[in-house]
């Protein structure tokens, strides 16, 4: 169904889980629409950062009231 969008970007660097965190922190600090959601003031680390002892590629997302949440980051194929 997707094969067409794939054979584009064939030539293009391999995209790992650290290129997605790393998009998805940028869409979250920089691409936000504060008519919506109070983006400015979220704060986002990655799982490095953060200090948490994995793996795993992800972020942690805390929100102005102090709620965290944590988005994990892994290829399935």
């Amino acid at each position: 169904m997707y094969e067409h969008d794939y054979d584009e970007c064939a030539n293009e660097e391999q995209f790992t889980e650290e290129t997605l965190q790393d998009g998805l922190r940028q869409l979250f600090t920089d691409g936000y629409d504060s008519s919506e959601i109070c983006w400015e003031n979220l704060r986002v680390q990655t799982y490095s950062e953060a200090g948490l002892m994995t793996r795993d590629c992800g972020l942690v997302i805390t929100l102005p009231d102090g709620s965290e949440f944590q988005l994990t980051i892994i290829q399935s194929r």
